[in-house]
């Protein structure tokens, strides 16, 4: 019997122990497989990355990364998740405020990160309802929001119907959303479907929806970012004259010229439409187009070269090239009659710059057409007519949207083609005899805005012009020329804009106001009184901050705004009145701060902590002004850079000893250092840009198809 009860004694507590996971006896079996576990989901520029270590019953680390999120208020939010997540040992906590898309991302990898710890299925995911399901999520447009109605069948996504929203109001890109984006959701069933490149913010604003959409039906949307598989395919295209990197309106203009040329072209454009940049530009410069002196000037020259040389010429001083801002002035009118009468183009008449010192100076004109958006005329249709025009008279004429160039192919130190990747991750060889880097300078590129200029710009439009171009022109040798030239910063605003329904467009109106207000008491990043007359583009960081202080909000809460100051293109729709009260001037400066656009400081030295200024300097700039202080931030909103690749009057790029790359050229915004000086912000006139884009590409063009066909 003995025997016998202490085998039964052995087996029970073998039992217990298999129970208690070996735990101990008595222990409890541990939440989480102890480890590291990562993750990644889509944020608002690009993959947040979570790391999550686990012991047996707790969270014990938290890493996150998100380096294409916005410094200002994703790059915030990241800070602040760490600790969140530790503190609740839970993905289940709230987000962050005015960090909508971020914090999304980081609780969806972090979920998924805790679901691997516990052993979950990451794969399975909950049942959804049959039917249809709203959602609503903020988009690029900054009037409205993005509503879509979503409908399930059998856990299955079978229709995304967007049924309001302003993203055509400013721009032709979001229909790339509707005709892309989301049949690929649909066909992935999977929410980790990549964004449309240049139209990010759009992509954002489906993704967010169809998430809402997801939850109203009672699913779990961390659960619907499944894995897309990525191409592993290599394809390569020879036997081309001319390749075009980048098909905006440089890039365009150079792949019509060389097609006209008789040219085998083949180009390259990482968007889902063509256009780029130029698509939401006015219109070029255009000097003495012989077209519009017979149509408007009775056959005469309506503007002098020479005096446009002259002022041109010395606004910029030493650091610009004097031949080449003539030949961007005596070409630029030819560009505009080749691309009328050859590639029937729409222009307004000639008219002055509003903003030119030189009123009387009509050399601007609009980009004509009937149909209208923000940015004016829709331009689009005039960039893809051109091209199938130039496809239809030349069919060695093609190009891919959707491809990003990566690197140039090289025999030695010749440049030989491009190698670019498409959006599904198949790799093409491009192999050609010339090669023309069109890509839109690096106001994307935060890396090169802080190399060049002084850090990164508030932006207006497309964010894909990221330096590509110029850094495969430094690859293959080439020289910088001027590219600390200030951005184009044409427009003022709060510094984030609050796109969605936590203020209403009115309480919207009054915090822009104050941020762009042009009499209050104004200093930059280091403390420092501003004139907020002055460029913007050469504040520190393309930013200062309208002080105001308790009192005269009081005064604004009792007496309204002296004067409403509205954003030029960048208005949200508020219709507030000049001395009429703003009872909520409060929660309107609570919701500001949540956002970043509003600091607050108790004392001067408070305030500089916020600033991160120096507290004596701030304090002596205040000159006495009593607290509390709320700054209000009033950023620059920038179109592109500058400054980019040298180049001489064939476009070719130059080496540091000023010898030619024969094959290699660069157009547009990858090469108008040329014609700008640093220090000193564009021109006094408008339309120069957008000429030289045009000019430059038209010039380009017909010298690489000359070189290629040994012409």
């Amino acid at each position: 019997m003995k025997k016998h009860g202490c085998t039964l004694l052995i087996c029970l507590l073998v039992l217990s122990l298999v129970l208690t996971g070996c735990a101990g006896f008595g222990g409890k079996k541990g939440m989480y497989t102890p480890g590291t576990y990562t993750a990644q989901a889509k944020g608002y520029g690009g993959n947040v990355s979570v790391a999550m270590t686990f012991d047996t019953n707790a969270i014990s680390e938290v890493k996150i990364e998100g380096p294409d999120e916005t410094p200002a208020v994703g790059g915030k939010a990241i800070e602040q998740f760490p600790g969140k997540l530790m503190e609740a040992q839970s993905a289940d906590i709230d987000g962050v405020s005015g960090a909508t898309y971020t914090s999304k991302a980081v609780l969806t990898a972090a979920a998924n990160c805790v679901a691997q710890a516990k052993g979950e299925d990451i794969n399975k995911k909950t049942p959804v309802a049959d039917g249809t399901y709203s959602g609503q999520a903020p988009g690029f447009g900054w009037t409205g929001m993005l509503k879509a109605d979503v409908t399930f069948k059998n856990n299955v996504i079978t229709d995304i119907k967007i049924v309001e929203e302003q993203e055509t109001y400013t721009g032709e890109i979001f229909y790339t959303v509707l005709d892309k984006y989301i049949p690929r959701i649909l066909e992935a069933q999977s929410l980790a479907v990549d964004g449309i490149s240049g139209a990010t913010l759009s992509s954002n604003g489906v993704r967010g929806c169809v998430e809402q959409a997801i939850e109203a039906a009672g699913g779990r949307s961390s659960e619907w970012y499944g894995e897309v598989a990525k191409s592993t395919k290599t394809v390569k295209k020879e036997g081309y004259d001319v390749i075009v990197v980048g098909m905006g309106g440089s890039g365009i203009t150079s792949f019509l010229s060389a097609a006209q040329a008789g040219a085998k072209v083949f180009g390259i454009e990482t968007t889902a439409k063509l256009g780029g940049q130029s698509a939401t530009t006015s219109g070029p410069m255009a000097i003495n187009s012989k077209i519009k002196m017979d149509e408007e000037f009775g056959g005469k020259e309506y503007i002098d070269a020479d005096a446009v040389y002259k002022v041109w010429n010395d606004y910029c001083g030493a650091d610009a090239k004097p031949n080449m801002i003539r030949l961007a002035i005596d070409e630029s009118g030819e560009t505009l009659d080749w691309l009328i009468k050859d590639w029937k183009f729409q222009f307004t008449p000639m008219s002055s710059f509003v903003l030119s010192p030189y009123p009387d100076w009509k050399i601007w004109c609009y980009y004509g057409g009937e149909t209208k958006n923000r940015f004016g005329t829709n331009k689009t249709y005039m960039f893809e007519n051109a091209v199938k025009a130039a496809q239809a008279k030349n069919s060695a004429a093609e190009y891919m949207l959707e491809l990003t160039a990566q690197e140039l192919l090289k025999d030695g130190d010749e440049v030989v083609g491009v190698k670019a990747v498409y959006h599904d991750g198949t790799i093409y060889e491009i192999y050609g005899k010339t090669v023309i880097l069109a890509t839109g300078g690096f106001i994307g590129n935060a890396d090169m805005m802080n190399e060049y200029l002084d850090g990164p710009a508030n932006t207006i439009a497309l964010t894909v012009d990221d330096g590509d171009g110029i850094n495969l022109g430094l690859s293959a040798g080439g020289a910088l020329m001027n590219p600390d030239v200030p951005p184009m910063v044409h427009i003022n605003q709060v510094a984030n804009l609050i796109k969605n329904n936590d203020l209403d467009a009115n309480g919207k109106q009054v915090l822009t106001s104050l941020a762009i207000a042009t009499d209050a008491l104004a200093v930059d990043r280091t403390g420092k009184l501003w004139n907020t007359k002055e460029e913007i583009s050469l504040a520190p960081r393309y930013r200062y901050y309208n002080i105001y202080t308790a009192a005269q909000i009081e005064d604004i809460k009792t007496k309204g705004l002296k004067k409403v100051n509205k954003s030029m293109f960048l208005d949200q729709g508020g219709t507030v009145e000049a001395g009429k009260p703003i009872a909520n001037i409060d929660e309107i400066l609570e919701v500001g701060a949540d956002y970043q656009n509003v600091l607050v400081g108790d004392s001067a030295e408070a305030l500089a902590k916020a600033i991160g200024c120096d507290g004596s300097t701030l304090k002596g700039s205040l000159k006495g002004v009593e607290g509390p202080y709320y700054a209000v931030i009033c950023a620059g909103y920038a179109y592109a850079t500058c400054g980019g690749l040298n180049v001489d009057a064939a476009m070719n790029v130059l080496r540091a000893d000023g010898s030619p790359i024969k094959n290699l050229y660069a157009v547009g915004q990858d090469s108008m250092g040329v014609l700008l000086s640093s220090g000193v912000p564009y021109t006094p006139y408008g339309g120069q840009a957008q000429s030289w884009a045009l000019t430059s590409g038209r010039l380009a063009g017909a010298n690489a198809a000359k070189y290629a066909l040994g012409k």
